[in-house]
């Protein structure tokens, strides 16, 4: 007897579909049975362009995602922000002549930047400061988020509303207790140096500023100072915290980040970049319920946002994949492959598979695109335990390709 289309579609489904029955399990061919091996207690599924499930392994079993939680962060700021979103750096000046720094989040506030950002004050007829005063209420103040450790490796940055260099020093250490600045372009402040000598190593090393908030804030001053007396505006007085007072200062310049949204988007997937995820994160509940940003204004919005546009609720503690406390499924993740499929080249390409990576002590994750006979197939991978190892999960990827289209 000849087996109809819809009949065969539904046997298909069956014989993928988690919980199947051991009748059903012992007809599975060799290939998912090694995809059912390879995931041990994880999560593994694939779905055409049109949604269709081609795969499913555990697909409601909710695990630790780590980076690809990138992605659902991603997506919800690109849907509420919009992708040509872009940060901004206010500056104001009162009748002291005291020079405000007003930041609002933005993750990419580097030193070429600050360079040009004096040239544009110095235009403004600014020709000299008493105080720097730093004002970061746009965020939260003591703001930490779970999951970060406040080590001095980069991956743990310190997250705040006016932050440079991703919140970290490339300084360079010899032996000798002598400091230089490891880039060009960064001078070398006097903050950077106690810090590198603080730290114990030796040689070019990228530090994280990450002791307290009032460190990271200092740091943005002494920086800005630098590159202000360089344009020819020296700066006579202190570096300090306050809060703006809108009606006793008048706004010079207002500074727009060089990337927009998708630009930084593409960044922090290609570098897996955690502060710059969060500083995503935070800018989006803030910009959503106001400031100052917090973490439960983030979920919040992370939540509404997705929620939009039709996805599952996350269980999500911050924006980047560091928390343990966050939880997906491999359905949840597919879901949101399904409406991210028009910003998928904003993911890194290898060997034409669009993907991100996600690895935590015991776990790995992968989720993207692999091209299929009728489009783009998403997939999710997600491994914990002894199963979590980089080979298990690219042993996983390999038989989704060779196997499904």
């Amino acid at each position: 007897m000849r087996i109809g289309r819809p009949v065969f579609a539904c046997l298909l489904v069956l014989l993928f579909a988690w919980g199947s029955s051991p009748a059903l399990a012992a007809a599975e061919p060799g290939w998912v049975k090694q995809v059912r091996v390879l995931a041990g207690s994880g999560a593994v599924m694939a779905a055409r362009a049109d949604g269709r499930t081609l795969l499913a392994v555990h697909p409601d079993r909710p695990l630790v995602p780590a980076s690809i939680l990138k992605i659902p962060t991603a997506l919800a700021a690109l849907t509420t922000l919009g992708p040509a979103y872009r940060f901004s750096t206010e500056f104001y000046l009162d009748a002291d002549q005291d020079l405000y720094i007003v930041g609002r989040g933005d993750p990419d506030l580097v030193s070429e930047e600050l360079a040009e950002i004096a040239g544009h004050l110095k235009a403004a007829g600014l020709d000299r400061v008493r105080d720097l005063r730093l004002d970061a209420g746009f965020f939260a103040p003591g703001l930490e988020l779970d999951g970060t450790a406040r080590s001095l490796n980069p991956y743990d940055a310190y997250n705040g509303a006016l932050c440079v260099n991703f919140n970290t020093i490339f300084v360079s250490i010899g032996p000798n207790g002598r400091v230089a600045s490891a880039e060009p372009q960064t001078p070398l402040t006097p903050l950077a140096r106690r810090l590198a000598l603080s730290s114990g190593q030796t040689g070019a090393v990228r530090l994280n500023l990450a002791d307290s908030p009032d460190t990271a804030l200092r740091y943005s001053g002494e920086l800005f100072q630098v590159f202000l007396e360089r344009a020819g505006v020296p700066v006579t007085g202190r570096i300090r915290p306050a809060a703006l007072d809108p009606g006793r200062a008048r706004l010079l310049y207002k500074h727009q980040s060089r990337t927009d949204l998708a630009g930084i988007v593409r960044q922090l997937l290609k570098y897996s970049n955690n502060f710059m995820a969060n500083q995503v994160f935070l800018t989006l509940g803030a910009e959503q319920f106001g400031p100052p940003a917090d973490a439960d204004k983030a979920r919040r919005a992370v939540a509404e946002a997705l929620g939009s546009l039709g996805l599952p609720r996350l269980r999500l503690e911050e924006g980047s994949g560091l928390s343990r406390r966050t939880r997906m499924t491999a359905s949840q993740m597919a879901a949101v492959l399904g409406r991210f499929r028009p910003y998928h080249e904003l993911l890194e390409s290898e060997n034409g598979v669009w993907c991100k990576t996600g690895t935590l002590s015991g776990v790995r994750s992968l989720a993207g695109y692999f091209p299929g006979r009728d489009g783009l197939v998403a997939f999710v991978i997600l491994l914990e335990g002894p199963q979590a190892t980089p080979g298990a999960r690219r042993r996983i990827l390999t038989l989704l390709q060779e196997n499904l289209d």
